[in-house]
């Protein structure tokens, strides 16, 4: 989704893209449909030397300014074929916090191979820095810009669609989860933490709306009937458009958990969705999460894998309306200032000109 949003916005810009990645992927599709320049690029262990020399021959016939690469995979081999075909600004983008071992492979693939590292969240940056010794100029985090809807329904109708859509009471009101559904979300969290409150909040649900894995969803139903939450618990699927889920939600929790004591979280988009719709959020310590939720400021955070802390923040969050409409609006007002499409946009233009200098520089020196 960041990736398809960062291109749109660099081609309204005045930038030509050309997408590279697996064709059976949402990613390969939309770009696709989008009119972009595709590549399909398998990026499996089996295909390593296709892969490879695919990608080479794709710049050395395209010849692109920048390439910016997303994951582990697509940056182990893009970033070297990249290289060796002499694309000037070469950046990998890590979305992330999960630690990275300063093994001598990944100290050539975060000092070497590319100009620029991007990350979502200070927390990645940091402990970037930390591994591989790295400046203020060889790393920037740049946190996922989101794309705000000109127009949002109102918090009444959109509860009301959507009580509908369940088949709920007019007055049912909802709290929520939208996102990735995984064990790593830590959504079970939030059917754990309900329960334990739910006799305070009788006109409330749950609606969790998003993709897992059948082997997870199924975990989660069966958690549900063993809490005797079944038939207040709503697992919607994936939604393309999730705007009017965030609105009709009285709260939205994301209750990440930590890997062996290790955050993996980089900045949520989700989150940040939830706090352009005004929706008050509630979220775990966890990774970078905590570089936008400023605790009884824009939301509430609890400690990881703690269904009773949770509970009480729901709590706070429902029960004391008027403190928690101050952390919406300044929420809101964050989103708006630093965490938008437009201004995620702009930092990344001022590192390609960044460098562009630096290049032209080096060009007059050696020229002179």
């Amino acid at each position: 989704k960041r990736i398809f949003n960062e291109s749109v916005w660099m081609e309204k810009n005045g930038h030509t893209i050309i997408i590279a990645a697996p064709r059976d992927t949402p990613l390969y599709s939309k770009a696709r449909e989008h009119g972009f320049k595709v590549y399909p690029i398998a990026f499996k262990r089996l295909t390593i030397k296709k892969d490879y020399k695919q990608l080479k021959r794709i710049f050395y016939n395209e010849k692109p300014w920048v390439i910016n690469t997303h994951g582990n995979k697509d940056s182990k081999l893009a970033l070297f074929a990249a290289k060796k075909a002499g694309v000037p600004l070469r950046i990998l983008s890590r979305h992330i916090s999960a630690h990275v071992n300063n093994s001598w492979y990944n100290r050539i693939l975060y000092k070497k191979l590319c100009h620029y590292i991007f990350t979502t969240a200070g927390y990645t940056t940091r402990h970037l820095k930390n591994v591989f010794k790295l400046n203020e100029m060889q790393i920037f985090s740049m946190p996922s810009g989101i794309i705000v809807p000109g127009h949002f329904i109102k918090k009444d109708e959109a509860r009301k669609l959507i009580a509908g859509e369940l088949g709920c009471d007019t007055d049912t009101r909802f709290i929520g989860f939208v996102g990735r559904v995984s064990k790593d979300k830590g959504v079970s969290f939030i059917l754990e933490a309900f329960k334990k409150v739910q006799s305070r909040l009788p006109n409330y649900q749950i609606i969790i709306v998003g993709d897992g894995t059948d082997k997870y969803l199924s975990f989660l139903q069966q958690l549900a009937l063993k809490l005797g939450l079944s038939n207040v618990v709503h697992f919607i699927g994936f939604k393309e458009n999730v705007w009017s889920y965030y609105r009709a939600i009285d709260c939205k929790i994301l209750p990440s958990v930590n890997k062996r004591g290790i955050p993996f979280e980089g900045v949520p988009q989700s989150l940040l969705e939830a706090m352009a719709s005004k929706t008050p959020v509630i979220a775990s310590k966890s990774g970078g999460i905590m570089d936008i939720i400023d605790h009884e400021k824009t939301g509430l955070m609890f400690n990881p894998e703690d269904a009773g802390g949770l509970a009480e923040r729901l709590l706070q969050t429902i029960e004391q309306p008027d403190s928690t409409k101050k952390r919406v609006d300044a929420a809101c007002e964050v989103v708006n200032q630093h965490h938008t499409i437009d201004a995620m946009g702009r930092d990344i233009i001022r590192i390609y000109r960044l460098h562009q200098v630096k290049l032209e520089r080096s060009t007059y020196s050696v020229s002179h």
